[in-house]
């Protein structure tokens, strides 16, 4: 497959371009040839409009974009429209996420669902503990919390609260919550939960306001 040399303003090679497919994705391996540019340089072969660069600098405010032609050699003054329409983009990336409305319903018995996450401490503990596994239960409010000095614990702690709550309780767990984490996806956890009947529930991935 052939690749693609591109040269600056003098006609010297300063890079070197071969596109190649890995599986089903396209990829072009690049090589700096020559790189003895002082300043940033702009090598295009038509003048860009307004939106072709507003887009192309990841929606920069029109402020920077004032800037680029005293800043970038060969780059010509940008003409700014009269009347500019909405950018999406700029107007999607501007918006904020609505809050999430209080949920009226829940479990009906003590254990009946069990809300868990992990968190990762800032600093390692004095007994050298950096994570903390907290289990919320949705009927009481009543929240238990275990230290673990690997993420990897995570599996071990579930299991020794849930057999606690089993052995001193006349309740045991029927449902867990969690998001996806992999803490909570590890073959040895589902087998445990299976074995127990307890039914676990997974949040939409990135929402964590529904965990709880």
């Amino acid at each position: 497959m052939d690749g693609s040399t591109f040269c600056d303003s003098s006609g010297d090679a300063v890079l070197s371009a071969l596109p190649n497919l890995w599986e089903s994705i396209q990829i072009v391996r690049t090589c700096i040839i020559k790189n003895n540019v002082p300043n940033p340089v702009s090598l295009v072969t038509r003048h860009p409009d307004y939106e072709t660069i507003h887009c192309h600098l990841g929606h920069i405010s029109d402020e920077a974009m004032r800037h680029i032609s005293d800043n970038v050699e060969g780059a010509e003054k940008i003409c700014f429209p009269n009347k500019k329409h909405v950018c999406r983009g700029c107007a999607l990336g501007k918006l904020h996420q609505c809050s999430f409305s209080e949920n009226p319903k829940h479990s009906s018995e003590t254990l009946g669902l069990i809300h868990s996450d992990l968190l990762e401490l800032p600093t390692l503990s004095y007994s050298k503990y950096k994570w903390v596994i907290t289990f919320l239960d949705d009927y009481s409010s009543y929240c238990k919390v275990a230290f673990l000095r690997k993420k990897s614990d995570a599996a071990e702690a579930i299991k020794a609260v849930f057999w606690l709550w089993s052995n001193t309780t006349s309740h045991s767990v029927k449902h867990l919550h969690t998001d996806n984490g992999g803490e909570y996806m590890i073959s040895e956890l589902q087998s445990f939960l299976r074995e127990q009947g307890i039914v676990h529930e997974t949040s939409t991935p990135y929402v964590h306001q529904q965990n709880g």
